[in-house]
């Protein structure tokens, strides 16, 4: 559908923004969240390039009750009371198990992949659907701790257009089994450079240096700034995941399980194919021959 026959969100906003002509008297702030009420700029969704989702929208045109300077007539205040109403009783509903539950549900009928429930966790393919700030946010995520795409709407068509997105991301992030070894030893070698002793390699910072590790051959053949890729941390998990077990790896290292109070500093293997079962691990000791 194009602009000229597509239905308006806010049909009585619409009409007084264009004849006010609000975007082109506006500045700053408000010139963004003009266009963002408009369905104009991106969404909030990190890593999703897609406009403002409807509720995203209908979120910035509620807080215009509270816009200093801005007069707005009565058919747009009446709007924006109904909009109120629907905001909250949908987000209401995202606050209660059920809700979520629901929402989750809804969302995986709609994908092309094999969907579950496992250990409490919804899951698509390879990643998991994780709800933030009472299901006001999402992410799908390779177990629930590593994001790939996050703070998505709630909004079933971004969850699934997300999701297809991350299939095509954790495809870049990949790397051949054997090459994989070998950054994974070069990562390890590095974070050891900044370590207490070789008993003290903490994975997390192994993961953080496969971001350099992992980087392709036209970044090693030239290193340059514009030929380097800013990697998330889920690249390391998604590789092992992929590409390799903890029992493999155990022929050349050994892995410490963090105690309670080293949580903040684990890092969580997977212990299921789907990473609804994690295990976090604190160090990362080369075994000697």
């Amino acid at each position: 559908m194009n602009d000229s026959q597509r239905q308006p969100l806010f049909p009585e906003f619409e009409k007084f923004a264009a004849k006010n002509n609000l975007i082109d008297k506006s500045t700053g702030s408000n010139r963004v969240k003009f266009f963002r009420i408009l369905g104009q700029g991106n969404t909030k969704a990190k890593g999703l390039d897609l406009p403002p989702a409807p509720i995203e929208r209908m979120q910035e045109i509620i807080s215009l009750e509270s816009q200093e300077g801005l007069s707005l007539p009565s058919s747009v205040s009446e709007e924006i009371k109904g909009i109120k109403k629907q905001l909250k009783d949908k987000l209401n509903s995202l606050k209660t198990q059920e809700g979520i539950r629901r929402f989750s549900v809804q969302a995986l009928k709609a994908l092309d992949a094999p969907t579950g429930n496992k250990n409490n966790h919804f899951f698509a393919g390879r990643f998991i659907l994780v709800s933030s700030k009472g299901g006001k946010e999402w992410a799908w995520s390779l177990t629930k701790h590593y994001p790939i795409i996050s703070k998505i709407p709630p909004d079933i068509e971004y969850i699934i257009k997300a999701h297809s997105e991350a299939q095509g991301f954790i495809e870049e992030l990949l790397l051949p089994v054997e090459v994989f070894r070998n950054r994974l030893d070069l990562s390890w070698t590095m974070a050891r450079h900044f370590s207490e002793s070789l008993d003290k390699v903490l994975i997390r910072d192994v993961a953080r240096m496969f971001k350099v590790a992992g980087q392709d051959e036209k970044f090693w053949n030239n290193p340059r700034k514009s030929f380097f890729i800013d990697r998330p941390e889920a690249a390391f998990i998604a590789n092992l995941m992929q590409n390799i077990t903890i029992k493999e790896l155990s022929n050349t290292y050994d892995f410490v399980s963090a105690t309670l109070h080293q949580s903040k500093q684990a890092f969580y293997f997977p212990e299921d194919n789907e990473g609804t079962i994690t295990r976090p691990m604190i160090y990362m000791r080369k075994k000697r021959n």
